[in-house]
């Protein structure tokens, strides 16, 4: 390999280390629930469909896909692209998704959970922070899975193959990432919009609390989570970032408001080298920075190392939490 494709190697092999640190915390972090996992899943695809179409051009002999496992796989990576809908579009599906947990659970509980109450959503906390929710899980996952009792199994079936592509990349030659054992990662449900945390209680506040459930993701549970300077910090910030630039933009066009989102790291053939490992077409062997975590990356994009970028782009994405925060919750 020349030295841009030994680049594009490590950033898939850090995207494979990723991949096994969450089973080794599926199997014995203390303070994590499963809802953790699930908000990964568009991450998870972003690694498998990329490492297995890069890996074939370049020749390396891995594992390939099935058509099944294509086809999962494609529709799972295109999940990081959500708020590369429209406004419209993306509150269509939010409000399907929303809607089809308050008929399931209606449906199942008693005429007293009725009456007294009951939850349709479950929402996951890092740090006091809001940072997932059980309908963002459902709009990632490409299978319906309230009330499928087959859908875990066929997951896990689509699973094993992301695992032997993390196994070739040489995920289990180090330890897991570590991570945080003693932050406080917990869980709550609500009923949206019976008993819920936002005073912006209608479909508008939902849609904005999701962006920052999204957001702190990254910025309150990757960032505090793991103990290391993993690429996965800044990957999936950025991702989120590229997209939310032009979300806002129409966003504030229909709700008449402005939240505001600078767009100064907004960098398409960048954000092109973080989810398709693409390299080849935008960095020279001379300006690979073999001990840099992003491989020189954000020095030919931006002219800021990484750290410089990272927190730039922190600060960005934590100023915009903010003022959701203030603007939908009680």
């Amino acid at each position: 390999m020349n030295k841009v494709q030994e680049a594009a190697y490590k950033l898939i092999q850090s995207d494979a280390r990723f991949l096994y640190a969450l089973t080794d915390i599926m199997k014995n972090a203390p303070n994590i629930d499963s809802n953790y996992i699930c908000m990964s899943m568009p991450y998870i695809g972003i690694f498998a469909d990329g490492a297995e179409q890069w890996s074939k051009k370049v020749g390396l002999n891995i594992p390939r896909f099935n058509t099944e496992e294509k086809v999962y796989y494609t529709q799972l990576r295109q999940a990081h692209k959500l708020f590369g809908r429209t406004y419209q579009d993306f509150m269509d599906l939010l409000i399907m998704k929303l809607n089809e947990s308050e008929n399931y659970f209606y449906n199942i509980r008693s005429l007293h959970e009725k009456i007294v109450g009951y939850n349709n959503v479950g929402t996951d906390l890092c740090n006091g922070e809001f940072c997932g929710n059980t309908i963002l899980c459902s709009m990632y996952i490409p299978i319906k899975t309230l009330g499928n009792e087959n859908a875990g199994i066929w997951i896990k079936a689509m699973s094993v193959v992301a695992g032997k592509l993390a196994a070739s990349f040489g995920c289990k030659e180090y330890p897991p990432y570590s991570y945080n054992e003693s932050l406080t990662v917990t869980y709550k449900d609500y009923h949206f919009y019976r008993n819920s945390p936002l005073k912006m209680d209608n479909n508008l506040g939902f849609l904005l609390f999701s962006i920052l459930c999204s957001i702190n993701y990254t910025i309150e549970f990757i960032e505090s989570y793991f103990l290391e300077e993993i690429p996965q910090k800044f990957k999936f910030a950025y991702l989120q970032y590229y997209y939310l630039c032009d979300f806002f933009k129409e966003l504030n066009y229909h709700i008449n408001d402005t939240i505001y989102l600078d767009d100064c790291l907004y960098d398409r053939k960048f954000r092109n080298c973080l989810a398709h490992y693409g390299l080849g077409q935008y960095i020279n062997d001379n300006e690979i920075i073999i001990d840099d975590v992003l491989q020189g990356l954000t020095i030919k994009a931006f002219g800021k190392d990484y750290i410089t970028t990272k927190q730039a782009l922190y600060k960005l994405l934590k100023e915009l939490a903010h003022n959701i925060k203030l603007l939908i919750l009680k």
